[in-house]
């Protein structure tokens, strides 16, 4: 997982604490680049879910967003919880094209 992926996740674990007991499990699958955004694809290395039936199937994300020296606007995300479940993460950009490489980036509060 990279330092970007991971920094993520444990920003959403920060207000949905049930997500940080998933992250030790947590393998990519795959990344697919969209040219403004990017999935990435989860599979567990053990088999457990969430337990609370209001997160069983959501998207969750933070009033954050992620700077990086090559995109103006930077990228917002989302993480996609399906059947109780980590599915993916989506990055976006707000309108830029991007390659999908990441280098420096700060994740930052929303105003």
């Amino acid at each position: 997982m990279s330092e970007l992926e991971l920094a993520v996740l444990n920003s959403i674990a920060r207000e949905y604490p049930f997500i940080k007991e998933h992250i030790p499990y947590l393998t990519i699958k795959n990344r697919e680049k969209t040219g403004v955004g990017m999935y990435v694809n989860f599979a567990y290395s053990r088999d457990i879910k969430i337990r609370d039936s209001n997160y069983t199937n959501v998207s969750l994300s933070t009033n954050e967003n992620i700077e990086m020296e090559k995109l103006e606007y930077g990228l917002g995300f989302e993480l996609d919880i399906t059947d109780g479940k980590v599915n993916f993460i989506e990055f976006i950009t707000y309108g830029e094209n991007w390659d999908g490489i990441v280098n420096d980036f700060k994740i930052t509060k929303d105003d």
